[in-house]
């Protein structure tokens, strides 16, 4: 799930003076009070009965029901109630009201988690204090308190972190603040004091995702894409193996045609630095396949990459991740002149993705099999 940076920059201009948060790492968090209208009700706070505590994380997802990434929040926590089933429990949470919700969920009938009303909006009150940057993620501990705070599309990273023994909870009370202050200062252009803060939250935390999205965006907008470009590169210099930081180099040089070029490069960098992970990998491969389609380097790097994919996928892979393999496979044989093959592997992805049970990726994987077709069926009649 991707935040556009025109719809960052209208809502950070939205925002108040005040605190962004009114709860931040190491605070208390406040029971969900709301009108559950699906899924089984989460309480996050410990139960007073010792022997009923579990060590199990909860993690509460405030979302606007008719933003653009609504549906994707709701099929990222999809995915992450299944990677981290029995150590995290989720729930989404909704200033909205309930006919917009159940719009909302009525294309998705397979959602299952917990999702609340705040009919009052004092919960939304207590916990987002006015910001308006949705979808926002709390992230509870068993003890009742917050763990850590930020926008969604970072929940997984978060959660990968604390699985592998990797999350600092001191780290985030210290930098919450920071964080913080960076969006005012956004909303205050107050650009000197903005790197400063940048700056520190990076020493203390390289490649901490919130900030560099802010900071890349602020010199964005104002004309600076080469400086945004070398702050992605020296993050990428401390920590080589996380893999989002090569992702947020593609997507800016794809936003830059100055700086388009450069995708192949980061590419290369990634495949030395990153192995065993054919999800990342095949990505990689159809981002480049997609926005460089003209650059032959670019097409080198996506065919390693892919081959790469290929050659590592586990048996036990989600029909999910095969589709998506399979499909960057159909556009590689299409990019080379081979619109057969493709054709046929689309038709193999169409399979994939209907045993993934995900209609809206099978009716598109349809569409890209009916252009193979065509294309196939033209060249055998044209003279």
């Amino acid at each position: 799930m991707k935040r556009s940076l025109p719809t960052l920059l209208s809502l950070l201009f939205t925002l108040s003076a005040s605190p962004l948060y009114a709860l931040r790492p190491g605070d208390p968090a406040e029971e969900l009070a709301v009108k559950w209208i699906r899924g089984v009700p989460l309480a996050v706070l410990p139960p007073a009965k010792e022997e009923l505590k579990t060590d199990e994380l909860k993690a509460v997802v405030f979302l606007l029901t008719r933003s653009a990434n609504a549906p994707e929040t709701l099929t990222l926590l999809n995915r992450l109630r299944r990677t981290y089933a029995g150590s995290v429990r989720f729930a989404l949470v909704t200033p909205d009201r309930e006919a917009d919700a159940a719009q909302l969920l009525a294309a998705f009938p397979d959602f299952s988690l917990p999702f609340g009303i705040d009919e009052k909006r004092k919960l939304t009150a207590q916990y987002m204090n006015g910001s308006l940057l949705y979808p926002m993620a709390f992230v509870i501990d068993p003890d009742g308190k917050i763990l850590w705070n930020g926008e969604a599309v970072d929940l997984g990273e978060m959660l990968e972190a604390w699985r592998t023994k990797q999350f600092d909870a001191a780290l985030q009370r210290r930098i919450s603040p920071q964080l913080d202050e960076l969006q005012t200062l956004l909303r205050a252009n107050n650009d000197r004091r903005m790197k400063q803060v940048t700056a520190a939250i990076l020493k203390s935390d390289p490649g901490n995702a919130a900030a560099l999205r802010l900071r890349t965006f602020a010199l964005e907008n104002s004309g600076r894409s080469g400086e945004a470009w070398q702050l992605i590169l020296s993050q990428i210099e401390k920590r080589p193996r996380l893999v989002r930081l090569y992702f947020s180099a593609l997507d800016l040089a794809g936003r830059h045609p100055e700086l388009g070029s450069r995708a192949a490069e980061i590419a290369e960098r990634y495949s030395k630095a990153v192995n065993g992970d054919p999800d990342a990998d095949n990505l990689m491969s159809y981002l480049l396949l997609n926005r460089r389609p003209e650059d032959p380097a670019a097409l080198r790097a996506a065919q390693q990459l892919l081959c790469r994919a290929v050659a590592s996928l586990p048996r036990e892979a989600s029909p999910a991740l095969r589709a998506s393999v399979t499909t960057t496979r159909a556009l590689l044989e299409w990019r080379l002149g081979r619109p057969e093959t493709a054709w046929k592997l689309q038709q193999e992805a169409t399979k994939f993705w209907h045993d993934a049970e995900n209609p809206a990726a099978e009716k598109s994987s349809r569409e890209r099999e009916t252009l193979y077709r065509t294309v196939v069926e033209l060249r055998q009649t044209t003279p």
